[in-house]
């Protein structure tokens, strides 16, 4: 266990130059509007449990953000093994500095909150599956399509649907920044396995085929823990979380299965995977 303070400010080191760099450089899309550096708060009035809402959301959204860093670090060594092209390893280092990019964000709004932008948590990271059945091909495979072509994928659409209902300023830029990488992200996944399928023999892609009931059922169950079902709250309530980036949880899952359904298996149908079955024997 590494239980400690998760904090995503930038220090003062001698390094200091060289983040701002690399964030002008490569991290940046759009107009640079010195989003880190403004010191706007939220600019409507809110109930406070609309405000512990999205205080809530943000801190859980921070760590999982931060944590995500580590998961597309991890993939670079795979990808090295299963002899990926070298646009895949430097995008995937891309992915990873997102990421802590989006952790950034997270404090930001946390901050625009009045809420402080460092979180008590378990710091210890967990290693990818390193699928002992697999060759390096396949192990890439199994990771990258979970990463970023399932759990990506579904993070567009919540983004999107986020980006449409949010109406907080500041909230909305934080929104609109985290929507255009998860767009990326997704991509990457999409483009790797229409890249490295066509390799795999009979056998393997049966396995993966096998694989893919398996990471069905992982990802929805991932996903739905992370959207308790909730009861039934008055609409102003919900409109003034929608407001603050918030979304109600029965949309949210509702949009996951629609994710599922008609953009996750279509695409990977097309790519020559069985995943109709393999949602439905998840």
């Amino acid at each position: 266990m590494a239980q400690g303070k998760l904090r995503v400010a930038v220090g003062d080191s001698a390094l200091r130059v060289e983040h701002d760099r690399l964030f002008r450089v490569a991290l940046r899309r759009g107009k640079d509007d010195n989003f880190l550096e403004s010191r706007d708060k939220i600019s409507g009035t809110y109930t406070d449990r609309a405000l512990a809402a999205a205080r809530s959301l943000w801190s859980r959204r921070l760590i999982q953000e931060h944590q995500s860093a580590a998961v597309f670090a991890r993939l670079l060594p795979q990808l090295i093994e299963a002899e990926a092209s070298l646009e895949f390893k430097t995008t995937v280092l891309r992915m990873s500095m997102d990421e802590l990019h989006h952790a950034a964000i997270c404090g930001r709004v946390l901050d625009a909150l009045s809420a402080a932008p460092e979180i008590e948590t378990e710091l210890a990271t967990e290693a990818l599956p390193e699928h002992a059945d697999a060759s390096p091909l396949e192990r890439a495979l199994r990771n990258v399509m979970f990463v970023s072509c399932l759990s990506e994928t579904y993070a567009v659409a919540i983004t999107a649907e986020e980006k449409q209902n949010v109406r907080e300023p500041i909230i909305s830029r934080a929104i609109e920044r985290i929507h255009a990488d998860e767009s990326l992200h997704a991509r990457f996944g999409w483009h790797y396995l229409a890249e490295y399928i066509p390799h795999l023999s009979p056998e393997a892609l049966q396995r993966t085929n096998a694989y893919l009931r398996v990471a069905f059922g992982y990802l929805q169950a991932k996903e739905l823990e992370a959207m308790p079902l909730a009861g039934s709250f008055p609409q102003a309530l919900i409109d003034e979380c929608a407001a603050l980036g918030v979304s109600d949880t029965n949309d949210a899952r509702s949009l996951f299965f629609e994710t599922v359904t008609h953009v996750i298996i279509p695409e990977l149908e097309k790519l020559g995977l069985d995943a109709t079955t393999a949602w439905r024997n998840r």
